[in-house]
């Protein structure tokens, strides 16, 4: 058991390099100061003391340090540590920091020239011991469960920052199967260490060691009889002796550090409250300061100070005293300009039409309200409110009319009263709120790293607020009493929000959060609404069409396969009939984890120049995609006004852009004839067009205003066919002189240098040698001198700064810059590269779609903005209304932002989507 004496001084040493490098390597390198220095490693240090603090509540705290040259042991072993890499430089200037926090903690720093922190952990240790304390040795190194005694634990660190073990007596020795922590050193003596280069006994690793040393009872008496030991182990044990009784000695963990320490009158906390607010808002870790403050205010930990959470009171219409009481609190709340946080809770499972509860759960600063909608039963009013449309409809609408609502679903909250059917009843015009008085929690989350994959509760708790939270109702290990999830999530919401407002503040994302992404999410609503005519008829039809032409083409594949029953959909039985029936070549493929080699499309791609039948596949695969995901599936998506009704995601992409879900519009192939037929089943109704307006080039005119490269701003500027401009610079011929497979090769490397593409990409897009590949790209910079200047500092900027940046300011972090690995430092690089013009793209679309949204209820317009793919903006459109539509969009599309070059926004229409684009 751990140490449970409440008698004796508590203290903890920490191994301050071992938490350092476990910190460096656990925390993404995503997070710097204000001046640029890296701070994750501080960060991840921070985090696990506290959590330290937490657990074992030390009553006095110190950190050892490493100083110099392991002289102590190199003196008996001079190879020592010696196969070690130099520290990573963004470790390096970590130390400093750290130190000084500590120092500003008022937390003893020991350290002294020549011994490393584990002796004076382990000198700490005794001294503690025998002055009546007990001990926690927090640390990473497993040697130091030599330590242990009744008095004495080690705090093992394993995995990341939060996965620990306590080493008692009784672990160590279950751990290692009767060795003792008295013997650690024994054990090591013959097992050695390969991390610290400690020799031990070639061919005896941890079992072989713990067996000898169980058998025999010590190293000393493994080798008095090492003639008993048979075998080639027995050789090496005789052979190498004088190794095992040195590895032994530089093993075993000194108590002779010259270091002092006051355990009588050391005591923690004993810092300066604003000293280290100051401090860590030195180093922009302005999160973990209420954590801090909750130590010296005498809190019950870091939970009690950032997030305490109201009793839920449950709220229904039939109980007038306390929806009476609820309505005068939300009441004082917005009179009093509070923010108020709302989320709607309702239990049906995906894909469901109804669920059992349909509840508003409302925090205030005071309470904590679950307005439950029932079925049946008038709601009388009461002053301020609106009930006749049901309990949930009457409190939502005051919110989002009057109030200052946060949620971690606006959008969702919106189409509780404009739902996404647009044949239901609306009871608010998305486009009327103010929102400025909105605050999504995922979205402020997502600007802040939009790299990661999901921002739920226990993430976002953990990152703003430094609290784990207590299991919610129906979650494992949840109290009787626990809250619902939603209740929860509205009052995490509220307690987040500043929080999240002052990160925003800090990593310059306030501008694209307040000016884009939360003025967009009602336009987003209001486009979700209206969703898009699909004709049934003639999907069913273009369906039973392609189902024919998939039967013969599979009967055509098997016949040359030779086999007329294999499942060409699985990848198995395709990857049996290519590679080991018909002997197709496997160079260079790899096989998966079930033992066959891939046929994934790249794979098939590369085998389709040469095999008919892999040509069939890829067009079997793509008329099979084709009619599962569109043709089968958006009959069924249609709603009650006879529409579908995508979903747009703003937390999805990395970039910036939206994404498209349920069904995903933007994803439907524009490229081959059979993802424009797709297409003809959308229309816009009678009298009317659809209308698609789409940049022309944007990111290449980004790219020429960004770099500012002279050649590239005058091409654009004059109007010119910019790709057989390119393919004249870059191979040297007239323009008027540049064949289609030139420009057609130039607009692959247009394209190619926007998005970070380096050689090897090229040469696979074009299927041109790496050579040529690679001479193209040198006459590339050569034509335009500037690109290559721009994206050189735009990635030694992201490696400086950790993240690039678009005009707007929306930044995307690059961690992979600071990876060892290459590959993944090449992605670091092409990302750096193509930000700045991907997501200023996606930043000038999203401003265009929310200026045009306002234009087109200002000015009365009948025509609906519908949808949004990429670069493009499509609209359904009265045919009378087109011209005036056009020069509208256009304009406003076009003047977003100034450029060095002109943005140019084209229009076409047609009777579908597919003839208006």
């Amino acid at each position: 058991m751990p140490i449970q004496d409440n008698s004796r001084k508590t203290v903890a040493v920490v191994d301050g390099n071992s938490l350092m490098h476990r910190a460096f390597h656990a925390v993404p390198p995503t997070m710097n100061a204000p001046d640029g220095r890296p701070t994750n490693a501080v960060f991840g240090f921070l985090n696990m003391f506290l959590k330290m603090v937490d657990e074992f509540r030390p009553d006095a705290i110190a950190v050892a340090f490493d100083k110099g040259r392991p002289r102590v042991r190199m003196e008996m072993l001079p190879q020592y540590k010696a196969q070690r890499p130099p520290m990573d430089p963004d470790l390096h200037a970590q130390f400093p920091m750290i130190k000084q926090l500590l120092t500003t903690l008022n937390i003893p720093i020991l350290e002294s020239e020549g011994w490393e922190g584990d002796d004076i952990l382990g000198t700490l240790a005794r001294a503690g011991e025998e002055a009546g304390c007990d001990m926690y040795l927090v640390t990473g190194d497993r040697d130091m469960y030599q330590l242990v005694t009744e008095h004495i634990n080690v705090v093992s660190t394993r995995k990341g920052l939060s996965d620990v073990a306590i080493m008692t007596p009784e672990s160590v020795d279950d751990l290692y199967h009767g060795i003792t922590p008295a013997l650690v050193p024994d054990f090591y003596g013959l097992k050695g260490d390969s991390s610290d280069n400690i020799p031990g006994v070639p061919g005896i690793g941890p079992k072989k060691a713990s067996a000898l040393i169980a058998q025999y009872g010590s190293l000393d008496e493994v080798i008095a009889h090492a003639d008993e030991v048979k075998g080639k182990m027995g050789e090496n044990l005789r052979a190498h002796i004088d190794d095992a009784l040195l590895s032994r000695k530089v093993a075993t963990i000194r108590t002779d550090a010259p270091v002092a320490y006051d355990f009588e009158n050391e005591a923690f906390p004993a810092f300066d409250a604003q000293a280290v607010n100051d401090a860590l808002g030195e180093l922009g870790i302005m999160a973990m300061q209420n954590r801090f403050l909750a130590l010296i205010d005498g809190g019950e930990g870091p939970a009690s100070a950032a997030f305490e959470m109201s009793k839920p009171v449950m709220v229904t219409g039939s109980d007038r005293g306390t929806l009476a009481d609820a309505a005068d609190e939300l009441s004082r709340a917005l009179e009093a300009g509070e923010w108020v946080a709302a989320v709607l809770d309702d239990d049906r499972e995906e894909g469901a039409l109804f669920g059992m509860t349909h509840i508003l759960w409302v925090a205030t600063g005071r309470c904590l309200f679950g307005f439950e909608q029932q079925l049946g039963g008038a709601v009388e009013d009461i002053p301020g409110f609106d009930f006749s449309r049901g309990l949930v409809a009457g409190v939502l609408s005051r919110l989002l009319r009057e109030g200052r609502v946060v949620s971690s679903d606006i959008k969702g909250l919106i189409h509780e009263l404009s739902p996404v059917d647009s044949s239901e009843a609306e009871q608010l015009d998305p486009l009327t709120l103010d929102s400025a008085r909105l605050f999504d929690t995922v979205v402020a989350a997502y600007l802040l790293d939009s790299s990661r994959d999901a921002f739920d509760d226990a993430y976002l708790a953990d990152r703003y607020l430094q609290v784990s939270l207590a299991p919610a109702r129906g979650e494992e290990g949840a109290a009787d009493d626990a809250p619902a999830r939603a209740a929860r999530t509205a009052a995490l919401a509220l307690a987040i929000r500043e929080p999240l407002e002052n990160a925003l503040e800090r990593e310059g994302a306030t501008r694209v959060f307040s000016e884009i992404e939360m003025p967009l999410v009602p336009v987003l609503a209001s486009m979700e609404r209206t969703g898009m005519l699909v004709d049934p008829e003639r999907l069913h039809a273009l369906s039973e069409g392609l189902e024919g032409q998939i039967d013969e083409l599979a009967c055509k594949i098997r016949s040359l396969a030779g086999d007329d029953t294999f499942n060409i959909s699985s990848p198995m039985q395709l990857s049996h009939i290519l590679f080991d029936v018909m002997g197709l070549p496997t160079k260079g493929l790899k096989k998966t984890q079930r033992g066959y080699y891939s046929t994934n499309a790249k794979k098939l791609e590369e085998l389709a120049r040469d095999h008919e039948i892999v040509r069939l596949i890829l067009k079997y695969r793509e008329m099979t995609k084709i009619k599962s995901t569109y043709l089968d599936t958006l009959g069924p998506l249609r709603q009650g006004d006879g529409r579908v009704h995508t979903t747009y995601n703003q937390t999805i992409t990395a970039t910036g852009r939206l994404s498209s879900s349920n069904p995903n519009l933007q994803n439907i192939p524009t490229r081959s004839e059979l993802g424009r037929t797709v297409k003809t089943a959308f229309s816009a109704g009678e009298g009317s067009v659809f209308l698609a307006v789409d940049y022309s080039q944007i990111e290449l005119r980004l790219l020429a205003h960004l770099s500012g490269d002279e050649h590239l701003v005058r091409a654009f500027n004059e109007g010119e066919d910019f790709h057989a401009e390119t393919a004249s610079r870059v191979f040297g011929v007239p323009v008027d002189q540049v064949t289609p497979q030139l420009r057609s090769r130039a607009k692959a490397v247009n394209f190619g240098i926007v998005y970070g593409q380096q050689a090897y990409g090229l040469s696979q897009t074009l299927d041109i040698p790496m050579s040529e590949a690679r001479e193209m790209i040198d006459r590339y910079y050569e034509a335009y001198p500037g690109v290559r200047v721009f994206l050189d500092r735009v990635v030694e900027q992201a490696k400086q700064t950790g993240y690039a940046e678009t005009m707007f300011g929306r930044r995307r972090h690059t961690p992979e810059l600071k990876m060892k690995n290459p590959i993944q430092r090449g992605f670091g690089e092409r990302t750096a590269m193509n930000h700045p013009m991907q997501g200023s793209a996606a930043d000038i679309i999203k401003i265009a779609m929310i200026r045009v949204a306002r234009r087109l209820e200002a000015e009365g317009f009948a025509a609906r903005m519908i949808l949004q793919v990429h670069d493009e903006l499509d609209f359904e459109c009265p045919e009378a209304e087109v011209e005036r539509l056009t020069l509208m969009v256009r304009e406003e599309m076009e003047n977003v932002v100034e450029l060095r070059v002109p943005l140019i926004a084209e229009a076409s229409t047609g009777i579908t989507w597919a003839d208006a684009k």
